[in-house]
């Protein structure tokens, strides 16, 4: 079996790890990583190590295969997963078109919306291909952790069900388990909405807040995403699963999720540039965090959560007095 990988960075480098300690792994299994940095191609070739994303973790058994070029990808994979962050996947995407063919199955594992069209990653892979079978992964998957062994799982959700069980077979082991779903819409937004949630998280440890506080914010956030995603045609249970709340959990708690970190600066007094730009890597909840805001204004729907972390991240507002605010909402039935 050969599987493609879009992008070489920390997750596209750690699927790698997981694809090679699948349940039915062989020696015959290969490994296409797509990068644009030539650089790292050679290092991932020669050396077996991603130079810039986690070096302490190479991979020396010569099943990793790191190329420039996305025409060798599609030519030898049937199962590609994207990897790349959202603002990238379209022109990686439309520049792959003419070599995906009826048989690829394309599988998104990057989570957020993309800025300027608020659409959802598999939105964007079936406008921009030929593509049909299409599927997203999602779940509690900070790469460090799942790297030094500790365990893990995901969701694979797809209206087909090949797909699911391809993506399986090509994935699952013991130390990563993976469960299936044909709610594309509820996984894919609960990977993408928790992210604003982890900003939020952030300042509340930054401000110093205690555990009962973490649960009253990661209890009403899952409602928040709950809501706004019935609203596009998801199950409300997903919510409650390993991509909705399972992923907000994981992403919210831990100072290895860059959104968690980006809101701990903000409170730092670091303005959101500047927190990005010590961060280095993408921060998705920042922009994801204007599109639900839009979203929830358009559809008419109140996700106070997201309304506050609007106001600070892009308005400005001082985080005290924004979180007054949100405190002195006004209490409604908790669903």
């Amino acid at each position: 079996m050969a599987i493609g990988i879009l992008g070489a960075g920390s997750w596209g480098w750690t699927l790698a790890h997981i694809i090679l300690k699948r349940e039915r792994s062989n020696n015959n299994d290969k490994i296409f990583i797509w990068t644009r940095d030539e650089k790292v191609s050679k290092s991932i070739n020669e050396h077996g190590v991603n130079p810039k994303r986690f070096p302490d973790f190479p991979i020396y058994n010569g099943r990793v295969y790191a190329t420039t070029s996305l025409e060798e990808v599609f030519s030898n994979c049937e199962i590609i997963l994207v990897a790349v962050s959202v603002s990238s996947v379209r022109e990686v995407i439309r520049s792959a078109s003419r070599f995906i063919e009826g048989n690829h199955i394309i599988v998104s594992t990057s989570k957020g919306f993309e800025k300027n069209t608020g659409k959802r990653v598999s939105e964007i892979i079936k406008e921009e291909s030929c593509c049909r079978k299409i599927g997203v992964l999602s779940g509690p998957n900070l790469a460090r952790e799942i790297l030094e062994g500790s365990p893990s799982a995901a969701v694979v959700a797809s209206n087909i069900r090949e797909v699911q069980e391809k993506v399986y077979s090509a994935m699952h082991s013991p130390l990563f388990r993976i469960y299936t779903s044909y709610d594309v819409v509820g996984v894919e937004l609960g990977g993408a909405l928790k992210n604003i949630y982890a900003i939020a998280a952030g300042i509340a440890d930054g401000l110093g807040f205690k555990v009962n506080s973490l649960a009253f914010l990661l209890s009403r956030a899952a409602s928040e995403m709950m809501r706004l995603g019935v609203m596009f045609g998801a199950k409300r249970e997903t919510f409650f699963g390993i991509s909705g709340i399972g992923d907000l959990f994981a992403t919210a708690s831990s100072d290895l999720s860059r959104n968690r970190r980006f809101g701990k600066l903000l409170v730092a007094g670091k303005k959101p540039e500047e927190a990005l730009k010590e961060i280095g890597e993408v921060v998705e909840g920042y922009w994801t965090t204007h599109v639900a805001f839009s979203m929830s204004v358009e559809l008419g729907i109140k996700l106070n959560i997201v309304s506050t972390l609007y106001k600070i991240i892009f308005l400005g507002y001082d985080i005290p007095t924004a979180i007054r605010e949100l405190l002195h909402a006004e209490v409604k039935e908790e669903f």
